[in-house]
């Protein structure tokens, strides 16, 4: 995730007070890759603490924007 990562930075350095993390593209996942996703969660949350966000707190919302571009009102559509 070296552009997660250079996102975060660039947000420090700019002083972006808080931040949203989308995860994008949850929906060519299966429902066996759960585990998978939660680690992701926890390695994101990991580096906002480390470049001093509140990384316990902050707001990781999963879904697709695909599905969200085609009115997809399902789960990850949003």
């Amino acid at each position: 995730m070296p552009q997660t990562r250079e996102h975060i930075l660039l947000a420090r350095q700019v002083d972006v007070p808080n931040l949203v993390v989308f995860l994008n593209k949850c929906d060519l996942m299966s429902g066996d890759d759960e585990e998978l996703l939660e680690l992701v969660d926890m390695e994101i949350r990991d580096l906002l603490s480390k470049y001093e966000f509140d990384g316990d707190n902050a707001q990781i919302i999963r879904g697709s924007a695909t599905k969200a571009l085609e009115d997809d009102d399902g789960e990850l559509g949003l």
